[in-house]
């Protein structure tokens, strides 16, 4: 069968490789189909040519940011192609399967893991027509039925250890890397590499966050050290990388497990840079673990920190103490990291002093950058619940679109009686100012920061960073 594989546009300027619909790329072509991949986000007329393409199945994933843009392509293609199968999956399809799979745009809707799902799929259709009864055979399926209600299947069933190894790697030839390594990599402000590429070595998260929907499941399952090593040596022999972005919720879930994959990473020649986005748990790090990191060319950590408001954290149910993390972050600068902390502003129940308290704090911690966003309640999360059933959702939560990190120019999705939309608004850009004007920062920048991305970051910071959509 002739299978696309579309990345719709996303407002918030992230060009980061989409390794869900790239595992998904790998597993039908291993499956013996003909696969194309299109990303919108590096090819403005992507849509159109996926109409031209007149594919047997066309695959979108879709964070909730990029949902008007899915549908948009979703509804070119159903003219253009009226006998393509258009099936969706990822985040947001993955936490509101029900209501999703019921738009006129699908016909199908994979939830949660989607390598066998997805496969199964393309198999059955292969045979011609697939009814209902052979549809809700197929584990983590729904479809769209003739009356417009939604079917749903048999629950999603999470590879195991083994069933991640056996998956083939990520397709990423089926990118047009170079335009990607071309253009803005948005794998936070640090960077040492020039072709960056992103790897997850471990699926599932077991922490309950209440802002996090966990699409990937709660227990935990890893690839082993002997994959995670094949796929480095890969991505630096196939597509000349020279940096890796861990995208692990926790590395260090299988401590063992982790420390093996350092040590053999330390021993590579070449080796390459490497760094975590927000995979290394705060709590996990200490001296071995951060001689490791650093051994294995390691150079930048980010922590999904969140808050320095005590407060603020018991009620995401963080279960973190900001003694710990003081500690931990001064240990982590003693071995010479870089290194980055999260954190959301506007949390149910948050006051402006507690905004004030945890800015003040994570400054404190000298951080070397800030990730800071205002609160998003993404659909299949704990504090969605609390905000639609205490009326906190602003009328800008009514447009999916909205549902992404703006830099510097919030878009306030929810009001509560202790911060409205407007106090969200001027907290979050105080926060950016005071942790980008300080005079510690700039003159670091500078030194280590290439002028193009001062630029951007600059122009962020006076003008914002929404992209116009």
């Amino acid at each position: 069968m002739k299978v696309a594989l579309f990345q719709p546009s996303i407002p918030d300027r992230n060009t980061v490789p989409p390794l869900g619909l790239l595992y998904l790329a790998a597993a039908a072509r291993a499956a013996g189909h003909e696969v194309r991949v299109f990303d919108e986000r590096l090819d403005a007329s992507a849509a159109r040519r996926l109409c031209r393409a007149a594919p047997d199945v066309a695959g979108f994933t879709v964070v909730t940011a990029a949902v008007p843009s899915a549908l948009r392509a979703a509804r070119a293609l159903r003219q253009a192609s009226p006998r393509t199968r258009i099936v969706f999956g990822g985040p947001h399809a993955t936490a509101l399967p029900a209501e999703t799979v019921v738009l006129p745009e699908a016909d199908y809707l994979i939830a949660g893991e989607g390598e066998r799902t997805f496969t199964a799929l393309l198999r059955a259709l292969d045979g011609g027509a697939l009814p209902a009864e052979a549809a809700g055979k197929i584990p983590g399926l729904w479809w769209r039925a003739p009356d417009g209600a939604a079917g749903g299947g048999a629950e999603t069933r999470w590879l195991d250890n083994a069933g991640l190894d056996a998956l083939a790697p990520p397709a990423f030839d089926l990118m047009d890397l170079e335009a990607y390594f071309a253009g803005p990599q948005e794998h936070g402000l640090w960077q040492k590499g020039r072709r960056i590429l992103p790897l997850i070595g471990s699926r599932g998260c077991p922490y309950t966050c209440t802002f996090c929907c966990r699409v990937m499941g709660n227990r935990p399952r890893c690839h082993s050290a002997d994959w995670v090593l094949a796929e480095v040596r890969r991505l630096q022999r196939d597509f000349g990388v020279d940096e890796v972005y861990f995208e692990d919720d926790d590395f260090f879930v299988n401590r063992a497990r982790g420390l093996e994959i350092l040590g053999r990473l330390a021993a590579l020649a070449p080796r390459p840079h490497f760094k975590f986005s927000n995979g290394v748990r705060i709590e996990r790090v200490d001296r071995e673990a951060l001689r490791a990191i650093r051994d294995a060319g390691g150079y930048t950590l980010s922590f999904g920190l969140e808050s320095g408001c005590a407060e603020t954290l018991r009620r995401m149910r963080k279960r973190m103490d900001l003694g710990m993390v003081r500690e931990k972050v001064a240990l982590a600068r003693e071995y010479g990291f870089r290194i980055g902390a999260n954190c959301i502003i506007g949390y149910p129940g948050e006051t402006a002093d507690d905004v004030r308290e945890s800015v003040n704090f994570l400054l404190g911690l000298k951080v070397d950058s800030m990730a800071i966003v205002n609160l998003v309640p993404f659909p299949g999360t704990e504090v969605r619940r609390l905000c639609e059933e205490n009326g906190y959702l602003t009328p800008e939560a009514a447009d999916w679109g909205n549902y992404y990190f703006a830099i510097n120019a919030p878009i306030p999705l929810i009001a509560t009686p202790q911060l409205g939309a407007e106090d969200v608004r001027r907290l979050v850009r105080w926060a950016y100012r005071r942790a980008y004007l300080r005079p510690g920062f700039a003159a670091r920048a500078l030194r280590e920061v290439s002028p193009r991305r001062l630029l951007r970051g600059a122009g962020m910071l006076l003008f914002g960073g929404r992209k116009p959509r």
